[in-house]
């Protein structure tokens, strides 16, 4: 397929940007606490160079299927970035938080039907219903994506826990990116594919400047490091204070009571 320059500028600076956040990622050992957020952006890299080549040697038929292959393990690899978030803002200590579990399960239960019920509403037009299938799995995959990410930031304000910076940025970037590609795949399902695909190329090159401007954030973002801790506010370092000391002084008294 064609491709014009404007689209072989995103190309290189979608490999380019990705690549950088890769080195970041290893450099910063950032990759030991987001493993499957590299596992990702190493996807990403890979599906570049693929398709870049398959475009250039390969068939339609090939490229087709090779992309939507791609586009599957994406998608499937975005809901495990979801919970590897999940599990650092709600289990920092190896532990689910307080009720939080079963929050959660309520949430993605609800979000399943919800966005199965959106998608099954329109009835975008397109040459053949295989284009039907993919039209509704790009929405359905946004919407429940847009969905999983409010969701969790709902659910963390809520039980009044705190985002570590690296977590809250990676977090922040796939909420805007999940939420635009709703908005985008809503577009794309209204206006539909009858032999016309031009307004569906150019929402796919907007959806993915603005994936190229999160991908800068991550960049920037995960270079620096985290801000550090909050300190204990004084009233609660008091308290724990007396805390410890009042259990230091019970274990005193319990060892002496079992001295003979």
């Amino acid at each position: 397929m064609p491709l014009t320059n404007f689209d072989l500028l995103l190309w290189v600076a979608g490999f380019l940007g990705h690549l950088a956040l890769l080195l970041i990622l290893l450099l910063r050992r950032r990759a030991r606490m987001f493993p499957v957020f590299t596992t990702l952006i190493v996807l990403n890299v890979t599906r570049t160079i693929v398709l870049f080549l398959i475009n250039r040697e390969g068939t339609k038929a090939t490229y087709f299927y090779t992309f939507w292959s791609f586009a599957f393990a994406d998608v499937a690899l975005q809901f495990g970035v979801v919970y590897e978030l999940a599990s650092k803002v709600f289990r920092p200590l190896g532990e689910w938080a307080s009720d939080i579990r079963t929050r959660l399960a309520v949430w993605v239960a609800c979000s399943i039907g919800f966005a199965l019920l959106l998608t099954w509403i329109p009835h975008p037009q397109s040459r053949f219903w295989m284009q039907v299938i993919l039209l509704k799995g790009s929405f359905f995959s946004a919407a429940l994506m847009s969905e999983l990410f409010v969701g969790m930031m709902a659910l963390s304000s809520i039980a009044g826990l705190s985002w570590s910076s690296h977590v809250a940025k990676i977090a922040q970037g796939l909420a805007l990116y999940s939420v635009a590609t709703l908005v985008f795949e809503t577009a794309n399902t209204s206006f539909g594919l009858t032999g016309n695909d031009r307004i569906y190329g150019q929402l796919s090159r907007l959806r993915m400047v603005l994936y190229l401007c999160c991908v800068m954030y991550w960049i920037v973002s995960l270079w620096r490091n985290a801000p550090p801790a909050r300190r204990m506010p004084e009233l609660v370092r008091r308290q724990v204070s007396v805390i410890s000391q009042a259990l230091d002084y019970r274990l005193d008294a319990l060892r002496s009571e079992e001295e003979p």
